[in-house]
């Protein structure tokens, strides 16, 4: 899968919100795996609401509706 944005841009990120924490070399690496899997597990999440609300295609409230449980599970 390719990146959306550079290494380098998703780094000064990660320095923004955690300036004085010291990172191993490949942790941005980790943190966009995690953040794929979590956007998989909400797709996932959102497709069986939308299935068991007897939908044809998943909409955004379908979404907001299992976000928190989403993030509540995710929530390390």
């Amino acid at each position: 899968m390719e990146r959306t944005i550079p290494r380098s841009k998703q780094k000064s990120i990660i320095k923004k919100y955690q300036p004085k924490a010291r990172f191993s070399r490949n942790v941005d690496i980790l943190i966009f795996l995690d953040y794929m899997l979590f956007l998989k597990r909400l797709a996932v999440e959102a497709n069986i609401k939308a299935r068991e609300e007897k939908g044809k295609k998943l909409q955004a409230h379908h979404v907001n509706a299992i976000l928190r449980k989403v993030l509540k599970s995710c929530k390390g």
